[in-house]
């Protein structure tokens, strides 16, 4: 007879990544990683203000996964998911929802192919183009030499990364030598294709949304250019978002609640929930959009966002009238009502992983 979880979760498990090696990017790209574990230290604070017994646990890869997973019992235990990579790679974080599904965990954020999809920024594209919703132009670069079919002005990023790396003034181009010169970096220094799409000068606003497949969208957060007299600077730089000693940071701030019509707001926030459904986020996400005319166009959608207690996301649920510890609650929370009567798997599914600087595989045995 199957056990019966409890009406509440006994135990919180917060599992968080660790690098210890960057095997692309630049060195500064380490700044992004290393906030991983302050988001777990005020995370379990927020938690234990809350009641809640906590457990912390660092994972650097598949073997400290699975280790850092013993003596909990999925019956009773709710994992906070915090793992943004594995061996610095981040298409590792889609393995660690297989890999706690596969030992009958229940956990906060995304599952699995939704991480997957949305890191590929060609495929959450085309998914989210299939839905009828406005989407940048883009086309994926695999050799600096390749023809481009978008017109200028164009923003070049890398296809696979999250947190503005590889993002910085020099992204936004408007002529052929300068796209070649920043295609060659990209494909060099980040070991991946890159992602042309046409610039879409307008306002940006970021859009946290929570809950099921019906999310509460919080209040809307602009990012504030008005400082930046150059229109190709007004990019979301990694500089922007992890160098508060920056130009770029001091000159964008974030303005939460954004000043917005509400016709527009009304526009905004219709996409951002249709973003969000299409690409079958959980819990928690934020979509990225830049306004043109009247249109809200798709940048980025961003599952599992990071959860700092300065972050964008916080933010937004502080303006809803959120405290930290009331929304680590939550999601604790929302992660629970999913649990399912089931009998715990006893020993878990193997992960096998391969690692290189040009590809990177990962397959869950059935």
């Amino acid at each position: 007879m199957p056990r019966r979880h409890p009406a509440s979760p006994r135990q919180v498990l917060i599992l968080y990544s660790v690098v210890e090696r960057l095997p692309r990017g630049e060195p500064r790209d380490r700044i992004a990683d290393e906030e991983v574990l302050l988001t777990a230290q005020a995370m379990a604070e927020a938690l234990a203000e809350r009641g809640w017994p906590v457990a912390m646990r660092a994972i650097r890869d598949a073997a400290s996964l699975g280790g850092a997973l013993e003596g909990f019992d999925p019956a009773d235990t709710v994992v906070v998911n915090l793992c943004e990579t594995l061996e610095g790679y981040p298409q590792g974080e889609a393995i660690v929802p297989a890999v706690l599904e596969a030992r009958g965990f229940v956990y906060t954020g995304s599952p699995g192919p939704t991480l997957s999809l949305c890191l590929d920024k060609a495929r959450a594209k085309a998914r989210l183009r299939t839905t009828g919703l406005p989407i940048p132009p883009a086309q994926v670069v695999r050799h600096p030499c390749e023809r481009i079919r978008i017109p200028f002005p164009v923003i070049v990023k890398p296809l696979a990364e999250d947190a503005s790396h590889g993002i910085d003034r020099d992204s936004v181009v408007q002529e052929e030598e300068a796209l070649r010169e920043r295609l060659a970096y990209l494909l060099e220094v980040y070991r991946q294709p890159a992602l042309v799409e046409a610039f879409i000068a307008g306002r940006e606003f970021n859009v946290s949304l929570w809950g099921g497949r019906e999310p509460e969208v919080l209040p809307l957060a602009e990012v504030d250019y008005s400082a930046i007299p150059n229109p190709l600077w007004r990019v979301c730089t990694y500089a922007a978002k992890w160098l508060p000693e920056s130009e770029d940071y001091m000159r964008t701030p974030v303005r939460c609640p954004a000043e917005v019509d509400e016709a527009l707001a009304a526009r905004i926030r219709e996409v951002a929930v249709k973003a969000f459904q299409a690409t079958r986020c959980r819990d928690y996400a934020r979509v990225d959009l830049r306004v043109q005319g009247d249109v809200p166009y798709v940048l980025e959608v961003n599952p599992n966002p990071s959860l700092a207690p300065n972050s964008g996301f916080v933010n937004a649920a502080r303006a809803a009238g959120y405290s930290y510890a009331a929304l680590a609650d939550r999601l604790v929370r929302l992660a629970w009502s999913r649990r399912r009567l089931r009998t715990a798997i006893s020993s878990p599914r193997t992960v096998p992983m391969v690692w290189s600087d040009d590809a990177y595989s990962t397959a869950v045995a059935s």
